[in-house]
């Protein structure tokens, strides 16, 4: 039964994202200006440059909310708006304003992306960039972002070029960088499989190279072939098929869920069952839904024994927790996306950026300099829906908030089972 209503939400949220994917660029709706907060006169006096009114701190965020991997990661954008409204209404926002996002598509191509940038810093003129998504999106805005000295915070991808503070001194990323998953896994793999005949398929881009070589810096072991894909690919069976012919018993994907899925399928229909090893960008129940043709419980028989990683609260595994009952009612109250596991990031994300905009007010300056240096002031804290052991630490020159994570196998039901009592760090 667990399944069918996983499948349930599913299947509402890919409806729901085909129809929100229209809706970029549109302003979140406005609610009345908070009350708690603010001082016997109005809000708390702040230092202040772009974005930030007596009433409201206006913050922008790209996403890929239109092709074929939008019914993947649209659900990232209307869940952070759903914490900024829960904010803005049962807390009075932040300072005495309400938040309001501005949410713009990137179509997952640096060329629109930095349109949509421009637009937002130039027109909107937002205080700071919260979470956008997509290693291509991003580097085609990286650069102007920078140049414009807006604080660009917590990228919803893992490259590892985004901790380069002295290039980009205004980028901070979010999720565990790839090179950093790819040690972790690779020295999980070392300990748990030493002798194994490893086969590496990953995406030639930032993202799967740098997957690639984290696992390479880890693992002694053999590796009896490597294949890339572009993203732009339609098939890979090519590339699944000259990785069975080298004798892989142990299949490292460095992929994102689409392909995975095919890697998945090319397994089922060779009959060939090495151990996989993939990244946490692929959400379990997600990629078998894909690899099954829309039918999870058919996709769990080919993903289930998968060993992956893990930095949040799972949505299924730990549904009867506090916290995630909390996300439950945050994301149903405030019009957030059907809960699963992109909904849990989006909610981490946001209220992160809520930690740092306290912070930026406590220091009495809510500038963009003020928002950045926020930012990087964060040591030790833990967003409600982070696993055990896992926190946020930045600095002027350390621009990677998230560098731990929980080795985990996908179960039957599509839940991560810990490998490890506590989470790997490569701080």
């Amino acid at each position: 039964m667990r399944l069918k209503r996983t499948w349930v939400l599913l299947a509402a949220l890919l409806s729901v994202g085909l129809v929100l994917a229209a809706c970029g660029g549109e302003e979140a709706t406005p609610t009345p200006s908070p009350q708690a907060g603010q001082t016997p006169t109005g809000p708390r006096q702040v230092k202040t440059d772009f974005g930030v009114t007596d009433t409201e701190i206006k913050l922008g965020h790209t996403n890929v909310l239109s092709g074929n991997l939008a019914a993947v990661y649209q659900p990232v954008s209307p869940a952070l708006r759903a914490y900024f409204e829960y904010v803005n209404r049962e807390k009075g926002g932040v300072c005495g304003r309400r938040i309001n996002l501005i949410i713009e598509d990137n179509q997952y191509s640096p060329t629109v992306a930095r349109q949509v940038v421009t637009k937002l810093i130039e027109q909107d003129r937002v205080v700071a960039l919260v979470g956008d998504l997509g290693t291509p999106a991003v580097t085609g805005e990286v650069d102007y972002v920078n140049e414009q000295k807006v604080p660009h915070l917590y990228l919803s991808t893992g490259a590892s070029k985004w901790g380069d503070f002295q290039r980009w001194p205004w980028t901070t990323g979010f999720i565990p960088d790839y090179v950093s998953e790819g040690r972790i896994l690779g020295r999980y793999a070392q300990e748990r499989f030493p002798n194994a005949k490893v086969g590496i398929l990953y995406q030639n881009d930032d993202f799967g190279m740098d997957g690639r070589n984290g696992f390479k810096q880890e693992f002694k072991g053999q590796i009896v072939a490597e294949q890339s894909y572009e993203s732009t690919a339609t098939d890979i069976s090519s590339q699944m098929a000259n990785l069975r012919a080298a004798g892989a018993d142990l299949v490292y994907l460095y992929s994102t869920p689409n392909f995975s899925a095919m890697a998945f399928r090319y397994m089922q229909q060779n009959n060939w069952r090495p151990q996989v090893m993939m990244s946490y960008v692929n959400p379990p129940v997600l990629t078998a839904t894909i690899a099954g043709g829309g039918n999870a419980q058919a996709g769990l028989q080919l993903v289930q024994g998968t060993i992956s990683t893990n930095y949040l609260l799972d949505y299924i595994a730990d549904a009867d927790k506090s916290e995630m009952k909390e996300h439950v009612r945050i994301m149903q109250t405030y019009g957030g996306p059907q809960v699963q596991s992109l909904s849990v990031y989006g909610q981490a994300l946001a209220e992160l950026m809520v930690e740092t905009l306290k912070r930026a007010c406590d220091a009495g300056d809510l500038t963009r300099q003020g928002v950045m240096r926020a930012a990087e002031s964060i040591r030790g804290f833990r967003m409600s829906v982070l696993l055990p052991g896992i926190t946020v630490n930045l600095g002027p020159r350390d621009h990677f908030a998230i560098q731990a994570l929980m080795p985990v196998q996908i179960q039957p039901d599509g839940t991560p089972r810990p490998l490890r009592d506590q989470p790997i760090s490569i701080e």
